[in-house]
């Protein structure tokens, strides 16, 4: 039978031809190498959960970012660190850098480990995109290396007082807040709202961040007829304040969430019918143009998304890795080049666009307001 081999032939002549070529022309040259994307994230302790749901968001943008062809033709570079708490965030931000060799860091999660992280990435002269920590006060220290592309807790007292001069007038108002970086400054800027508006407070009640019994302040608040309870806590500070709620036989007329307790799943469905009807305060939940990005993070992760700081990473970190994209791979003009996009509102999955100001703060974030029904978070 002739035509196996002559087959065979002409497939071996075909590759000394290419291999010819090749040897002619010089060694093939391989796409640069992907810059490392440090992520410095709280993994393990008090804020692990919010962590790993960033770190969630992260993974599900390089994922979709490989799939489209990776930087500069290589699979996006991850070195994550944990940075557990404050005193470790330092040495997790320098361990990334040094030992991972990251080009730029993507943190962090929350506000009390985003102040001391890019801290330590601007001494470093390193790139630092804050994520999702909200604290206003993060970028207005005249860093030159921080950018943010979520949303800001004066943006959230804004919302709060809009809300509430639109559904509460006249109510008889109380403030509970953690006196964390987070829940601390949401206070300050729903205060500051407030007073702005000439809307009263009642009672503001604030506590430490270890705290573990709110039922005294629930009793103050009951007492003094409050109506409208506006609770900045992270989810230990949610289910304490209900549980004291419960115990004393006591429900406001509406509770309205201004922190990350408020926006997870895993505080609604611990709560039950407890929780139904209360509103939230935070970054767009999975809606509209974000349901491919929900299917595929049910598909990695084989359980629904817990909140919405996975979808506000996942847009941050991918706006970083397609605009190193557009560079090349390169870092060296990253913070150049992301200063000058221009995305218009909607223009990213969440219903973010892209504008940064002086200070490095994306402009066009936002918070909405949702309510919890039945265990599903759903634009109020």
């Amino acid at each position: 039978m002739p035509y196996p081999r002559r087959r065979l032939l002409l497939a071996s002549l075909s590759t000394s031809l290419v291999m010819g070529r090749a040897r002619a022309s010089g060694p093939l040259s391989a796409p640069p190498a992907a810059p490392v994307s440090g992520v410095v994230l709280p993994l393990s302790g008090d804020f692990a959960l919010i962590g790993d749901e960033c770190l969630r968001g992260v993974h599900l943008a390089a994922d979709a970012v490989n799939a489209a062809g990776g930087i500069a033709g290589r699979k996006v570079a991850l070195a994550a660190a944990d940075a557990v708490d404050q005193s470790h965030v330092v040495a997790a931000v320098n361990q990334v850098i040094g030992g991972g060799h990251a080009g730029l860091v993507l943190g962090t999660g929350t506000s009390a480990l985003s102040y001391p992280g890019s801290a330590a990435a601007e001494l470093a002269q390193v790139p630092y995109i804050e994520l999702n920590a909200p604290a206003s006060g993060i970028t207005t220290r005249g860093f030159k290396f921080l950018l943010r592309t979520g949303p800001t807790t004066s943006m959230i007292g804004g919302l709060a007082v809009s809300t509430i001069q639109s559904r509460f007038a006249g109510r008889k108002i109380g403030l509970l807040f953690n006196t964390g970086a987070t829940g601390g400054a949401i206070a300050a800027a729903v205060i500051s709202a407030l007073d702005d508006a000439k809307i009263p407070v009642l009672l503001a009640i604030g506590y430490p961040e270890d705290v573990t019994d709110l039922y005294d302040p629930a009793g103050r608040f009951m007492r003094a007829g409050v109506e409208l309870v506006l609770h900045a806590g992270g989810p230990s500070d949610v289910l304490g304040f209900y549980l004291a709620m419960q115990a004393q036989g006591w429900q406001p007329g509406a509770v309205i969430g201004c922190d990350t307790g408020y926006a997870l799943r895993e505080t609604a469905e611990a709560l039950g019918a407890a929780f139904d009807g209360t509103l939230a305060i935070g970054a767009p939940f999975y809606q509209g143009g974000a349901a491919q990005i929900a299917q595929a993070y049910e598909a990695k992760y084989a359980n629904p998304p817990r909140s919405a700081d996975s979808l506000t990473a996942y847009v941050g970190a991918k706006l970083v890795f397609d605009t190193l994209n557009a560079q090349g791979g390169s870092t060296d003009k990253l913070l150049d080049v992301l200063r000058k996009v221009d995305v218009p509102a909607g223009g990213l999955a969440n219903g973010f666009g892209v504008a940064f100001d002086a200070s490095g703060q994306n402009t066009r974030s936002f918070v909405t307001l949702q309510q919890w029904r039945g265990a599903r978070l759903v634009p109020a």
